[in-house]
């Protein structure tokens, strides 16, 4: 076995981590800047311009320049660093501008942000259009060439590999389904409907099996309910009036409701997934439908996306000039728009005019003239700015613009330090790539986990000493546990156990739904909360979580912090229920506080230990001897032995190594404990931080996570199983077992802290 350093552990879950993923399309997606290649490719051939100056940026994933060196040292990247230079609003020297491609140069300079076709009315008149003219030009062009194509298009579409109606919608192209003539798309539709019969026969075969079994549950439930009636009414005339047992009459009831909320809620969960399950059906079904009016609502609008405008142009252009057959599709297809805009008594009949040929008799468009001016327009306007807009897209700069917000700073400055590989001309790496083998299986296992928290209430011997009065501190201990469940609930935790001093949690992703199944709660005439099991035995699998450690964390945050506010609240109260102990008085900002013996400044502090591990192999859910819900795992020892560390006078959350492995993998955001403001001494200390372990800083979670020691998982002796001694190598069995360099099985700890 391998010995590994824990920084590279850490290095590796940061790197697969929600946040630099997020971060990482924030700045350098791959897929838009293969679109914008691409668009830039395709507009290059229409315009009849070589792809030669694009070279430079092709076989590429994405392109990151990091500016302010000598131009000498970008040799052979003369045009990414004028489009650099731009972009930041540099000067750009006249030395620089030679060696660039003199056509992109133009298209660079011209360019613009316009996205909307009416923004480009101005253009239009130069060559005689206006927009709804263009419009009128571009749609029965497109039409013309997709009519044409449609043929091939529906000898082919079976390769699309369709499994209903609403995934068609979304892999045809959608030139298709916005150009075709009503006609045409019938056609369409009517193909498909054919590859997709044995599909909605088979939908609608599922339709009938979802209604029948949804009148069977329902007949079902109002006979539970008939049946249920039928038994308090034996009850009453065979028990009560009989005056049989107490508890004979009690056990009957109890087990007749037992019966009728486990029947009830299991027909309504049934019933929940088959009334889904048909909605899916149905909509899939009505998209049919849907797509047979598509012709009549569809139009084009002076908001149509330039992008969109380029796409189609190109696409057409792919296949050449028009046909004869094409051209005549087009003449009538266009009359029959510009025939619209004459009636409509549109302000451009004014510009339409200037297409008009006179006859003695008559007056004919010049169609030829107006597919002239239509691809003039796109040619001098639209492909160069729209190409123009992709060149300033593929190029995304560093250092960061000094009038970025400082988490952008940051965010850009973690992304060159952990991700960003070359010299000047950087590029999007994939190091996670080069990890061992143990690392990314054991880091990946964690991803999804089930997390448990005990959390241990301090003190409260020396209450129940002090205090001597069992009403008393069952009134005591009851208020504050119904504080802290109410903090379990709102995270969707499952809580097992309230044991007086403290309580036993668990989160997954059904933690919170199988509590409400397996749990019924009521309140008694005097106010008493009650609950009771309703587990039959075959519904505890547990499902793991992606955010079971953030539910956790943040369960033990608001825990700490409702304990904090607990003491706050009944601190003058204190007096009162330990009358019998010595004090001093101390007076500040105020308020008079007692100097009280450490056990009593202890009272009502927590704490919490939290453990994830796996199902099955960490911890699994079932019932136990008794019948009752119980959870058992290696993890519930660790996490009850976390909550017995101890801090004085405060609260304590310490967390083992597969928590925050899941928390992070899973943060969308998340901070190294840095406190520098400039980007290369941040970039600096955020290279050295990570050739250590490491904490972090989750500042939407107003939480942070240091290192703490570690857990030496083969000591018996409570009190030396945890040290805080730090442990940078480790090693990784097949089994996934961590052990320390003099082969002691062991866990990573940290502390969580509150912001």
């Amino acid at each position: 076995m391998n010995t590994h350093r824990m920084n590279v552990l850490q290095d590796h879950v940061e790197e697969q981590s929600n946040y630099y993923k997020m971060i990482g399309q924030r700045f350098v997606s791959e897929q838009r800047y293969a679109e914008c290649l691409s668009a830039i490719e395709q507009g290059l051939a229409c315009l009849g311009i070589s792809k030669a100056p694009v070279k430079v940026f092709q076989n590429r994933r994405n392109f990151i320049l990091e500016l302010g060196h000598k131009i000498s040292e970008y040799e052979g990247f003369e045009l990414p660093l004028f489009i650099g230079h731009k972009k930041r609003g540099m000067p750009i020297p006249e030395a620089l501008v030679e060696k660039c491609p003199k056509e992109l140069v133009e298209m660079i300079e011209k360019s613009t942000t316009r996205k909307k076709i009416n923004e480009y009315n101005k253009d239009m008149r130069e060559v005689s259009l206006a927009h709804d003219i263009f419009l009128a030009v571009h749609k029965s062009i497109i039409g013309a060439r997709v009519e044409t194509l449609l043929p091939d298009f529906l000898s082919d579409v079976e390769r699309l590999g369709i499994s209903g109606m609403k995934d068609a919608v979304e892999k045809i192209p959608a030139i298709y389904l916005n150009y075709l003539s009503a006609t045409s798309l019938t056609k369409l539709i009517r193909k498909l409907s054919v590859i997709l019969r044995d599909v909605r026969s088979k939908s609608e075969e599922e339709l009938k099996t979802i209604d029948m079994y949804s009148f069977r549950i329902k007949e079902q439930l109002e006979g539970l309910f008939a049946e249920t009636n039928q038994g308090l009414h034996d009850i009453l005339d065979k028990d009560v009036v009989h005056d049989a047992d107490t508890n004979v009459i009690t056990q009957k009831v109890s087990n007749l409701f037992s019966r009728l909320d486990r029947m009830f809620l299991g027909n309504i969960y049934h019933l929940k997934d088959y009334q889904r399950k048909k909605k899916e059906i149905i909509d899939n079904l009505q998209q049919e439908e849907n797509l047979k009016h598509y012709a009549e609502t569809r139009s084009l609008d002076v908001t149509k996306p330039v992008s969109e405008i380029f796409a189609e142009y190109v696409f057409m252009y792919r296949f050449g000039p028009l046909t004869k057959d094409e051209h005549r599709n087009f003449t009538k297809s266009v009359t029959q728009e510009l025939e619209e805009i004459y009636r409509k008594k549109s302000r451009s009949v004014s510009v339409l005019r200037k297409f008009e040929k006179r006859g003695l008799i008559s007056v004919e468009l010049e169609i030829d003239r107006l597919i002239d001016a239509y691809n003039s327009f796109m040619k001098r306007t639209i492909l160069p700015d729209h190409m123009g807009q992709c060149l300033l897209n593929l190029v995304s700069c560093l250092p960061p613009d000094e009038n970025e917000a400082p988490r952008v700073t940051v965010d850009l400055a973690n992304l060159k330090t952990v991700f960003l590989t070359g010299n000047n001309v950087l590029e999007l790496g994939g190091k996670a790539a080069e990890k061992p083998r143990e690392i990314i299986e054991y880091a990946g296992r964690y991803r999804k986990c089930v997390t448990t928290l005990v959390y241990d209430i301090r003190g409260s011997s020396y209450m129940g000493i002090k205090l001597n009065d069992a009403v008393k501190e069952q009134r005591i201990k009851h208020k504050f546990a119904r504080e802290m469940a109410q903090v379990v609930k709102r995270y969707d935790g499952f809580l097992l156990k309230d044991t007086g001093d403290g309580g036993l949690v668990w989160f997954s992703e059904n933690s919170g739904s199988l509590y409400n199944y397996l749990y019924t709660e009521s309140v008694t005439g005097k106010g008493t909360k009650l609950r009771y099991s309703i587990c039959s035995g075959g519904e505890c699998d547990i499902i793991p979580a992606v955010d079971a450690a953030k539910r956790a964390i943040l369960c033990a945050r608001d825990i700490v912090q409702r304990a904090e506010e607990f003491i706050r609240a009944n601190f003058v109260h204190y007096r009162e229920w330990f009358a019998d102990v010595a004090e001093r008085t101390l007076e500040l900002d105020g308020i008079t506080y007692a100097l009280l013996p450490p056990e009593f400044k202890s009272l009502f502090r927590i704490g919490v230990g939290i453990a994830s591990g796996v199902p099955d192999q960490d911890v699994i859910f079932a019932p136990n001897s008794y019948g009752d819900p119980d959870l058992v795992g290696p993890i519930l020892a660790d996490a009850n032995l976390y909550s017995r560390e101890r801090q004085p006078g405060r609260s304590v959350i310490i967390c083992d190594l597969p928590t925050l492995i899941n928390l992070v993998l899973n943060a969308d955001n998340f901070e190294y404990p840095i406190e520098e403001s400039s980007y290369e001494k941040y970039c600096k200390l955020l290279r050295e931080l990570r050739e250590t372990t490491h904490g972090y800083n989750f500042s939407d979670l107003k939480v942070s996570v240091v290192p703490k020691g570690a857990h030496l998982l083969g000591e018996l002796n409570k009190n030396k199983a945890i040290v805080d001694a730090r442990i940078d190598d480790f090693i990784i069995d097949d089994r996934h077992n961590m052990y320390d360099t003099d082969n002691k099985r062991i866990k990573m700890l940290y502390e969580v802290l509150t912001l």
